[in-house]
Formats: C-alpha cells, sequence, structure tokens
C-alpha cells in the first residue's frame, strides 16, 4: 500500500466539510426520491461527525498554543519514527 501523504489542517477542514455536504445532498435526494421515507440514521452520524472534525480545526486554528503544541507533538513523533527504523532496513549505496 502507499504510504500516507503529508495534509495539512486546512486540506482536511475541507475534505471533511466536503464530505458532510455530500451526505447531506445524498440524502437529502433518497428522501425526496421517495426511495426512503427519512435520512439513514448511520449517515447522519457521519455527517454530524463530519460537522465535528470541521468544528475542531476551527478550534485549532484560532488557538496559538494549540497550534504550537500541535508543531511540537507532530516534529516529536516524526523523530521517534525515524529513530525506530531498524538498522537493517536503512540502506546504504555502495561506492
Amino acid at each position: 500500500m502507499k504510504p500516507l501523504g503529508k495534509s495539512t489542517l486546512e486540506r482536511m477542514q475541507l475534505t471533511a466539510l466536503e464530505e458532510m455536504e455530500r451526505i447531506e445532498i445524498v440524502q437529502d435526494f433518497w428522501v425526496k426520491d421517495g426511495a426512503r421515507r427519512s435520512p439513514d440514521p448511520g449517515q447522519m452520524r457521519k455527517r454530524d461527525d463530519f460537522a465535528g472534525i470541521v468544528r475542531l480545526i476551527d478550534i485549532i486554528n484560532s488557538d496559538t498554543v494549540m497550534l504550537d503544541r500541535l508543531k511540537s507533538g507532530l516534529a516529536r513523533a516524526q523523530a521517534l519514527r525515524a529513530a525506530a527504523v531498524p538498522a537493517s532496513d536503512v540502506e546504504v549505496e555502495s561506492e
């Protein structure tokens, strides 16, 4: 599997907002079309979760202390991952 790429809070927030809107549009369509009497409760919970992610990122972005702590935590995690790579997994080019 391809390793995860880098992301930003802004991209994560936009993705959560788009997915929240997609769920709303699809569920509204199924109700208006008559295929369902009401929106699927599981999908509505997912929509609410994505809305919570959007609000959470708003809170993080508005708090400089929280942003600084997040950046230092990410730096520590990256350093731990780099230290956890076994020596046998490191490739060295021969001259």
